[in-house]
């Protein structure tokens, strides 16, 4: 068994060496693999990611029975993502993964939640692309809040929740203001309904409840479009749209509906 670990760790490092071309990863004889644990660590500190994450994937291979593989595993998903590619970031997804798997009840398990949620939200595309990834992150945000309510990570988590949410909300935001321009009213009303609903949080909210209200305008509902305008008014004072919910309210807004006849939703 010694001799056949010690022919994969020839291996193993004759391929660092060449890949690094760099001073060798070193593969201690103990099954701790302490050596190597360090040597990746230094590799941390001094942001040389690409041969830390080497040298942390060599550990995990090499030294199954370890006391360094929680911390390596930890390690090694951080490597990953500090390097941001796509293809490392997903590497990063799966190391945290795998670290959540093996080590549930490690006082670090909050940690690796939230770098799946990071390393997702760094591959997030721009509104106008496919957003399979924000949809990922979002997730991700969610389970971190739900399992680990009370993590010291929660303000971060919170902020780098908010930017995947305001991603999400624009790609409907384009949505809906595509159906208005091709004079769909309807439909764009009801995107922009399924976007506050949804993400209800959104730094967007003033533009979705302007197309709720323009939309209802353009069908000629003054009533529904009044109370909609005037949500503006009053709830979103720095929001561009007040401007011209305030003109439409003064020269052609209906009596305001009364409290019962207003949607729940918002």
């Amino acid at each position: 068994m010694k001799k056949a670990l010690s022919g994969a760790s020839i291996v193993t490092l004759a391929f660092l060496v060449a890949a690094c071309g760099s001073e060798p990863l070193a593969l201690p004889a103990d099954s701790a693999g302490t050596q190597l644990f360090e040597q990746s660590r230094a590799f941390m500190e001094e942001g040389e990611w690409s041969k830390a994450s080497e040298g942390f994937d060599t550990l995990l291979r090499n030294y199954p029975t370890s006391p360094h593989l929680p911390q390596a595993r930890l390690s090694l998903g951080r490597s990953y993502y500090e390097q941001d590619r796509t293809s490392t970031l997903i590497l990063a997804v799966d190391a945290f993964r795998n670290f959540l798997t093996y080590h549930p009840s490690h006082g670090q398990v909050d940690y690796a939640q939230l770098m799946i949620a990071m390393s997702y939200l760094s591959m997030m595309r721009s509104p106008d692309r496919d957003q399979s990834q924000a949809v990922e992150a979002l997730r991700a945000f969610e389970i971190f809040f739900e399992d680990y309510p009370g993590s010291p990570y929660a303000e971060q988590a919170q902020e780098s929740m908010q930017r995947v949410v305001d991603n999400l909300s624009e790609h409907e935001l384009g949505v809906a203001d595509f159906q208005m321009s091709r004079g769909r009213y309807s439909a764009a009303r009801q995107r922009a309904i399924f976007a506050l609903r949804k993400y209800g949080t959104t730094s967007l909210r003033c533009e979705f409840v302007w197309i709720i209200g323009e939309s209802h305008r353009r069908q000629g509902d003054r009533r529904q479009a009044t109370t909609y305008f005037q949500q503006i008014v009053d709830e979103h004072a720095e929001c561009e749209r007040v401007r011209d919910a305030s003109e439409w309210l003064r020269q052609g807004g209906a009596t305001r509906p009364s409290e019962e006849d207003e949607p729940g939703f918002l």
